[in-house]
């Protein structure tokens, strides 16, 4: 056996045998070439960490830009979600929202009962938002429903309030959200139509 052929063969008897045990990478090597072979996956049973996807932001959520009929929306408290159904309930949106402090947002089903493009929080009427679409009253007898995020008007322009949407709740008892998404609700949500809050869909 020649000295070429001896060295070939070692290197395959020990690339064999590094692969077999599956703990690194092999260098064959021969006069000719040096090839890196990958050892094969032997941790079946060893956990995989995977990543989670980065959520979306909402300025980045794309809405049907063709008017469609809500029949039905549903917020989720725990999840800081609305879901917006058709009339088959077909799932047409699922918008971040953040609702109400201290349990403050009631929980039930309830419908659509009065729209206002630009309005105002009663006890501090500085306070603004827009696109309201009320569906129920909350415990101190103020209207509850979907609104763009408060903000209050200054020499500077408008300063609007921190809404972590999809994260926390942090209104008086409303569902903050983006004020598209919420002009957007304002436009496809008719009067009469069911809006549930839920705790959680566990």
């Amino acid at each position: 056996m020649s000295s070429r052929i001896r060295k070939a063969a070692l290197a395959l008897l020990t690339a064999t045998a590094v692969l077999a045990s599956g703990t690194a990478l092999v260098r064959a090597s021969t006069d000719d070439s040096t090839t890196t072979i990958a050892p094969p996956d032997t941790s079946v049973d060893a956990p995989v960490a995977l990543s989670e996807p980065a959520p979306v932001k909402p300025s980045r959520i794309r809405l049907p830009r063709r008017k469609v009929s809500i029949a039905y929306a549903r917020v989720v408290l725990d999840e800081q979600q609305a879901y917006f159904y058709n009339d088959k309930r077909k799932l047409i949106a699922k918008l971040p929202v953040s609702t109400g402090l201290d349990g403050s947002t009631p929980t039930g089903r309830f419908k659509v009962f009065s729209r206002s493009a630009q309005t105002f929080y009663i006890p501090r009427p500085q306070e603004k938002m827009k696109f309201m679409t009320r569906f129920t009253v909350g415990r101190n007898g103020g209207n509850i429903g979907f609104h763009g995020i408060p903000y209050v008007v200054t020499k500077k322009g408008n300063v609007r309030f921190p809404t972590p949407l999809g994260i926390a709740p942090s209104s008086h008892g409303c569902i903050r959200m983006l004020d598209s998404h919420a002009q957007w609700v304002f436009d496809n949500l008719p009067r009469g139509a069911t809006v549930s809050v839920v705790e959680s869909r566990r």
